[in-house]
C-alpha cells in the first residue's frame, strides 16, 4: 500500500466518525500547515547547525584545497523538480507544513549520512526524491545532492567542502564523499558544504555534523 492510499483509508475512517471528527481532523491538518498565530519565520523553519568558527573565502578553497573523489550514483540532466508531492497534503500531515516546504523550495543543495533511517526517510520525503542507500560498514559516505547543477569538482579544506558546478535550468545529481577524505580542522564544529561556480560564486550552502569514517565500526564496540 502506498503513503498516500494508507493515509487515504485513516481519512475516510476520520470523516466517517462525524462532524465532530471531521472538524477536530481539520484543525490538525491546519496545525500540520501553518504557525498557530500569524509571525515571520526566518529559514530554515528549523534548528540549524552553527557554521565552523573558521572558514575561507570559496576561491581560495578552490585554488588551494585537497581535491576530494567522489562517485556519482545519480545523474539525471532532464529532472524536474515538482512543485507539489501528493504525499505533501495536509491529509499526510508529516511533510505539510508551509514554512518547511518553503525551505525546500529556496535551496538546490542538500547533504545527509545514511545512518539513521527514519531521518533518512524525512529527509527523501521532503525533497520529493528518492536516493539509493549503501550503508558502507567501513567508510561512511556522505551523500551530496545537487539540483540543477553539474558537478565539476569537489575540494576540501578545515570544515569546508566546496562543489564547484555549472548551473542549469533542470538536471539533478547525487554524489557521495568518503569522510575519510574530510580533514576538519575541528571535528566537533560542523561542515560548511557550499555549492559553487568554478569563479567561487556560492550558489547554495548546507550545514551539516562532522561523523567520522569508523562510525559503524565503534557502534559494533
Amino acid at each position: 500500500m502506498s503513503i498516500v492510499s494508507s493515509y487515504d483509508a485513516k481519512e475516510s475512517n476520520r470523516v466517517n466518525g462525524g462532524p465532530k471528527a471531521s472538524i477536530k481532523d481539520l484543525e490538525n491538518r491546519l496545525r500540520s500547515l501553518e504557525p498557530i498565530k500569524p509571525q515571520t519565520i526566518a529559514d530554515p523553519p528549523f534548528p540549524e547547525l552553527s557554521p565552523p568558527s573558521k572558514f575561507v573565502p570559496l576561491t581560495q578553497v578552490i585554488e588551494d584545497g585537497i581535491t576530494i573523489p567522489y562517485d556519482v550514483i545519480i545523474n539525471n540532466p532532464g529532472y524536474k523538480r515538482p512543485a507539489y508531492e501528493e504525499y505533501w497534503h495536509s491529509s499526510i500531515g508529516r511533510w505539510s507544513y508551509v514554512p518547511t516546504r518553503i525551505h525546500y523550495a529556496l535551496h538546490r543543495l542538500f547533504t545527509n549520512y545514511d545512518i539513521a533511517l527514519s531521518e533518512w526517510y524525512d529527509f527523501e520525503q521532503n525533497m520529493g526524491f528518492t536516493i539509493p542507500m549503501f550503508q558502507n560498514k567501513s567508510d561512511l559516505d556522505l551523500y551530496i545532492v545537487a539540483f540543477q547543477s553539474d558537478i565539476t569538482a569537489v575540494y576540501t579544506m578545515g570544515n569546508q567542502v566546496v562543489i564547484v558546478g555549472n548551473p542549469r535550468r533542470t538536471g539533478v545529481q547525487v554524489i557521495t564523499i568518503k569522510t575519510s577524505a574530510i580533514h576538519p580542522t575541528n571535528t566537533e564544529e560542523s561542515l560548511l558544504v557550499q555549492l559553487s561556480t568554478q569563479a567561487g560564486e556560492e550558489l547554495d550552502y548546507a550545514l551539516i555534523s562532522y561523523i567520522s569514517s569508523d562510525f559503524r565500526l565503534k557502534q559494533k564496540e
